[in-house]
């Protein structure tokens, strides 16, 4: 979810919502923007071509996972065009908002609308090493909200080695299998880059 340097650098996975822990991201208390927070989510979210485009389309791709411009991040951005390229569709990322790191209090409320504007809601899952860790958090205290809209592409190792490696995180591991079990049979793996596009046809 993070291309900004600054939020792909925090260490306390709180700090990517703004301070709210995990376990509160629920509360609406929490979730409710200031008047000048809710201003600013209109200017990024209701306003211009990207968003009247999702409004009109039949299927409508919110793409969870890591950020960035390489590895990771590089191939959700893939899975998004993939997903976009369809007709009468439309894929998209908080962060294709322009939201930064110095707008995290609005990463919850924003993700809050998108997850509920989004007819499908597709998580690229390599690792827990990431702001998307808060996203899974999101999704599984919401699973029987997005229950029926969620797809999960998750990237198996080899190994039993390096698959603890990149899972073994105990709170993101157990919103993983809550959401797997959640999605059943729309959990999608791949192993390799190359097997990626395929698994992303299987999405309706």
């Amino acid at each position: 979810m993070t291309d900004d340097p600054n939020v792909g650098a925090a260490t306390d996975e709180s700090e990517y919502i703004g301070g709210i822990d995990p376990d509160e991201i629920v509360d609406e208390k929490r979730l409710r923007p200031t008047p000048e927070q809710h201003e600013k989510l209109k200017s990024e979210l209701y306003r211009g071509d990207r968003f009247d485009a999702i409004r009109r389309a039949k299927r409508r791709y919110l793409i969870v996972g890591r950020g960035g411009t390489e590895g990771p991040g590089k191939r959700r951005e893939q899975v998004c065009r993939q997903l976009d390229s369809r007709r009468d569709a439309s894929a998209f990322r908080l962060e294709d908002f322009g939201f930064t790191g110095a707008d995290l209090e609005l990463w919850a409320p924003a993700f809050d609308v998108l997850s509920a504007m989004a007819s499908h809601i597709v998580g690229v899952l390599e690792d827990f090493d990431g702001g998307h860790v808060w996203e899974l958090g999101f999704l599984y205290h919401h699973q029987r909200h997005v229950r029926d809209a969620l797809w999960l592409l998750k990237r198996l190792y080899e190994s039993e080695e390096e698959m603890r490696e990149k899972y073994d995180n105990g709170m993101a591991a157990s919103h993983l299998a809550a959401l797997e079990k959640a999605a059943g049979d729309r959990v999608i793996t791949w192993s390799e880059e190359k097997e990626l596009p395929d698994a992303v046809c299987e999405i309706p």
